[in-house]
């Protein structure tokens, strides 16, 4: 009962990560194309409140070629922010605009309180339309930087940009 007090105060907060059931309905997935990477990033898409919610918690690892897009309809708030609470791998995250353009790039670390509501919160400074996790240092290893741009791939293939 308490955790379910803290994630209602937390909510209430404006983030949009937090702690959801751990049976929530698998996400569908997507293959992107990030900037002028080549191969194409598979992506779970997690498009409602509660695929949102439960994000990438419990997960011990993720592939390489692996991550998870978040789309939000209207778009968040720039207050809305993303946590790790219940999260057990570092992830970067992108904030995208409606074309698909990173707005924002931060580099996210596991919450090791109990509590959520002493968790950091990783926010964008800007609205967004959605957000892309992927492994930490993913963005940094391949130079993608603030501006660049991310897409659906065509039939699975990444052309250049």
């Amino acid at each position: 009962m308490e955790i379910q007090k803290a994630v209602s105060k937390t909510l209430a907060a404006g983030l949009v990560f937090c702690c959801a059931p751990l049976f929530a309905a698998p996400a569908a997935t997507e293959t992107l194309c990030v900037a002028h990477i080549k191969p194409p990033l598979r992506v779970e898409v997690a498009a409602t409140p509660q695929a949102r919610q439960r994000g990438l918690m419990q997960r011990e690892s993720l592939a390489s070629d692996r991550g998870m897009l978040f789309r939000f309809d209207p778009p968040a708030r720039a207050e809305q922010g993303f946590y790790m609470y219940r999260t057990l791998i570092p992830l970067d995250i992108a904030f995208l605009d409606e074309s698909g353009r990173i707005l924002a790039l931060r580099t996210m670390t596991p919450c090791e309180s109990r509590d959520p509501r002493r968790c950091r919160v990783y926010r964008p400074g800007t609205d967004y339309a959605a957000a892309l996790e992927v492994n930490a240092g993913f963005f940094r290893h391949h130079q993608i930087a603030v501006g660049d741009h991310i897409r659906p791939s065509e039939r699975g293939r990444c052309t250049p940009e």
